[in-house]
């Protein structure tokens, strides 16, 4: 028992940062964490003035500032010293959280549960308390019920730089910058329905709009350095 307790102890993961790994406001974008402020929302919980904190410049395709810088460089630093990627160089198919197939680009990925269990929980107290009253905001006739697996996705010109045009299937997506701009080249997710891009935004800067076949879009290529994107799928 003792030879088996030693080796539970060698595989827990040491974190680089154990600071991201609790809940802490100072990591949260100052103007959203007052926009969700107990008192600032609405008697339905939800944010009572949302155009103070969002902005949509096409239809039903909003921007909002979710981390901090800091906490942007943290998190990239923690998925590389874990360095759990899993690159999957074909297209290929996996259920999602409602059971339901999807169709899936190539992708490196590496979701916060295989890093620690504790930063998987750490995003759901940020779901709660700023994710779900601006995204209820948005849409008011929808409840987050259920939520895939977040994740950070990463984008290097000679191993997975792009992604296909395609749709997803949760009911509303959030895409979340992590690279500062001047750390790659290249980059944006594109809406050929209205021929937009993101761009370069700056860390921190999330970009959330509705799943199915209305917001198609595509992964521009990453054509110099790495680019680091956090993804969160609301049923």
């Amino acid at each position: 028992e003792m030879e088996g307790d030693k080796k539970a102890v060698k595989k827990a993961y040491v974190p680089l940062h154990p600071e991201i790994f609790e809940y802490n406001e100072r990591f949260i974008d100052p103007a959203l964490v007052a926009a969700t402020a107990p008192g600032k929302l609405t008697d339905k919980g939800v944010v009572a003035n949302i155009k103070d904190v969002v902005v949509e410049p096409v239809e039903q395709i909003y921007h909002f500032r979710l981390f901090t810088d800091e906490y942007c460089q943290l998190l990239i630093e923690e998925s590389e010293n874990n360095n759990k990627w899993i690159t999957e160089e074909v297209a290929f198919q996996q259920l999602n959280s409602q059971g339901l197939v999807e169709d899936d680009d190539p992708e490196t990925t590496q979701h916060l549960h295989k890093i620690d269990k504790r930063l998987e929980e750490t995003y759901y107290t940020v779901v709660e308390k700023h994710i779900r009253p601006l995204v209820q905001a948005l849409w008011k006739t929808f409840k987050i019920q259920k939520m895939d697996k977040p994740y950070v996705l990463k984008y290097e010109p000679d191993v997975i730089n792009q992604m296909g045009l395609h749709h997803d299937m949760e009911t509303v997506a959030m895409v979340v910058a992590l690279s500062k701009p001047g750390d790659y080249e290249g980059g944006g997710t594109y809406f050929p329905k209205w021929e937009y891009s993101t761009g370069q935004p700056v860390p921190g800067s999330a970009v959330i709009y509705p799943g199915g076949v209305s917001h198609e879009h595509m992964g521009l290529p990453t054509t110099k350095g790495k680019r680091y994107l956090f993804l969160g799928s609301y049923y």
